[in-house]
């Protein structure tokens, strides 16, 4: 587990297949910027047992245990990590996922030793974008027609935090 100051972090486990399954077909929940893909609970039972050792999967949590989104982080290579982030809308605007992100990225610095965590953002998501900056992210790039999501071609904003930041 690891521990912020509002939330944890713990692995995902099939404990979290409600949750996953609930959100993970709910489209507020992955909004605009983020793509969303409906799945049935018997796919999701199966990925959850097929989690990569090079991609960390995290449930967060509040302090009174509540289940209120999910990070993961994902290896570039041997010394950077890419993470992701998303928070279920009535637990946006408290805190909860810059928390998770400074906890996130302090583990990934210190404890798994990679030398620089990337995030991208669409620019028009503010409090992604706004995440990223409290949790000490530097604006690095940006991308056009980066990614593709629900079949629409965005931009991105791409930060990075380094071992020396």
């Amino acid at each position: 587990m690891i521990k912020g100051n509002i939330v944890n972090l713990k692995q995902f486990s099939l404990k979290d297949l409600e949750f996953l399954y609930k959100w993970n077909n709910n489209p507020e929940y992955s909004g605009k910027f983020e793509p969303y893909e409906s799945c049935t609970k018997e796919e999701l039972a199966i990925w959850l047992n097929l989690v990569k050792p090079e991609e960390f999967w995290y449930i967060i949590e509040n302090k009174n245990h509540e289940k209120v989104g999910q990070i993961v982080g994902r290896k570039r290579d041997k010394s950077s990590i890419e993470i992701g982030y998303r928070v279920i809308p009535e637990a946006r605007n408290k805190g909860y996922c810059t928390d998770a992100v400074k906890a996130f990225v302090k583990h990934l610095l210190e404890k798994e030793k990679f030398k620089k965590v990337i995030a991208n953002t669409n620019p028009e998501n503010k409090a992604s974008r706004l995440v990223l900056i409290k949790a000490g992210f530097n604006e690095v790039g940006y991308r056009e027609k980066g990614v593709k999501i629900n079949n629409v071609w965005m931009d991105g904003v791409i930060y990075e935090i380094t071992q020396k930041d």
